[in-house]
């Protein structure tokens, strides 16, 4: 018993070493993505998509449920019944003299099958087109999803990129200075510089620390929020496999081509086009309306207990015709209603196409604008660095003062924080356009 019991706990705690195990390799798991793989793994995690993705299948299901209403129809009903009072009697004569016989039964079930067929509605008709329209439209909806998730986890993605290379370089200046802190406090105790010289070099040095202390938290909530795009756990750890500038030599290109508003590449015109098509439906919902419907039908019935009279016919076949005559101009009404409802949509749609062409056209200025921001201060950035890196050389062969490495790495800074903010622009500009053309 007592080795049973020692076998049982071995096995317990054998299992909550496995459970600990599983749950820090969950938290501690890494991934090493591109930008494309990245976007993927949003879209297949994402549960805004995944509701998306349903609300599809729903509008699939609902096209088979609209369409069956117009195929056959095949139906069975037991009915079963019982009179409380008298039946009635009637007299026939009998070769012993009169004889009465009761009309039903007190107790008796009805079994029924009914089969009914739509032969023509106009409603039905329409009501089939508006649900395949309904179907585009949640397609599109999933479509622009998709384009949304893109679009942010590219902009979480180009936002870590360029965090890290602003923290590499700032955490590089920082080691410099310290190096030049070090060399000053050497230089005091020989008497080359006053205390007012180091104590300059002391602050510059805590004013980069502080700025590498920003960078690093402003990095760590750049990778939440791309672990928030792409469905996974905060503590997950994300490598990305692209660099900054493999996307940065690949802008220049696009600006040489023409993108022209194409309603079939830009999602919202796409969706505003499913409005106005729904708008139209329901003005030939309403004119159909006024349309005569037909229908036929076929029943069987038979009782459980047949009575010695029954008058109930076991088979009947026939068919349904109605005609809308006279509504006091109610439907009338209603066709002009949905007549100016189609109106609304379709300015709504020339509108949203002109502010998208709009947007397209300022998105291309700024485009070009940030560009040319991007290659000057791309420029100005490799100047500043060749310029400090020369004072530093000159500062350990003693032709430069401290001062002089103190302003030419705050130039330097500088120029990168201006070379930073320009490929911030530069990409949320393509991002931009890329997202108006349908190019994501």
């Amino acid at each position: 018993m007592k080795k049973r019991r020692t076998t049982l706990i071995t096995f317990c705690l054998w299992g909550m070493v496995n459970l600990v195990s599983l749950s820090t390799y969950a938290q501690n798991q890494e991934f090493r993505l591109t930008l494309d793989e990245a976007q993927k793994m949003a879209i297949d995690n994402n549960l805004s998509h995944k509701n998306a993705q349903l609300d599809v299948v729903i509008a699939q299901k609902k096209v088979w449920e609209i369409t069956a209403t117009g195929l056959p129809q095949v139906n069975s009903k037991v009915d079963f019944n019982m009179i409380l009072n008298e039946l009635p009697k009637l007299t026939f004569p009998g070769p012993t003299g009169p004889v009465e016989v009761e009309v039903g039964e007190k107790a008796n079930a009805t079994l029924s099958v009914t089969a009914s067929q739509l032969i023509f509605s106009g409603p039905y008709i329409v009501g089939l087109q508006a649900s395949k329209a309904y179907k585009n439209l949640s397609e599109n909806a999933l479509v622009k999803n998709e384009e949304d998730i893109k679009y942010n986890v590219a902009s979480a993605y180009y936002t870590i990129l360029l965090l890290s290379e602003t923290k590499n370089i700032i955490d590089s200046s920082v080691i410099n200075l310290q190096r030049v802190y070090s060399d000053s406090e050497a230089m005091l105790k020989t008497g080359f510089i006053d205390e007012t010289a180091k104590d300059q070099i002391k602050v510059s040095l805590s004013m980069v620390k502080n700025s590498a202390s920003e960078i690093a938290r402003q990095f760590q909530s750049a990778q939440n929020l791309l672990n928030f795009h792409l469905g996974i756990d905060v503590q997950t750890q994300i490598q990305l496999s692209d660099n900054l500038e493999s996307f940065t030599n690949d802008l220049a290109p696009a600006l040489n081509s023409v993108n022209n508003i194409d309603q079939q590449n830009n999602i919202d015109l796409r969706i505003m086009a499913n409005q106005v098509e729904l708008s139209e439906l329901q003005l030939k919902l309403q004119k159909s309306n006024y349309l005569p419907t037909l229908s036929a039908f076929a029943s069987f019935q038979r009782l459980a207990k047949q009575p010695v009279i029954n008058f109930t016919p076991e088979a009947l076949a026939g068919a349904s015709f109605s005609l809308p005559i006279f509504s006091s101009g109610m439907r009338r009404s209603k066709v002009q209603q949905a007549k100016l409802e189609l109106n609304k949509a379709t300015n709504s749609l020339n509108l949203v196409k002109q502010s998208i062409e709009l947007e397209l056209n300022n998105a291309q200025t700024q485009y070009l604008t940030a560009w040319e921001k991007y290659q000057s201060q791309k420029e100005n950035k490799e100047l500043a660095q060749r310029v400090y890196q020369n004072y530093r050389v000159r500062y350990s062969k003693g032709v430069a003062s401290q001062q002089e490495v103190i302003d030419s790495n705050d130039k330097y800074l500088q120029a990168v924080g201006n070379y930073i903010g320009a490929t911030v622009e530069l990409l949320s500009a393509k991002l931009k356009v890329d997202k108006i053309t349908g190019k994501l």
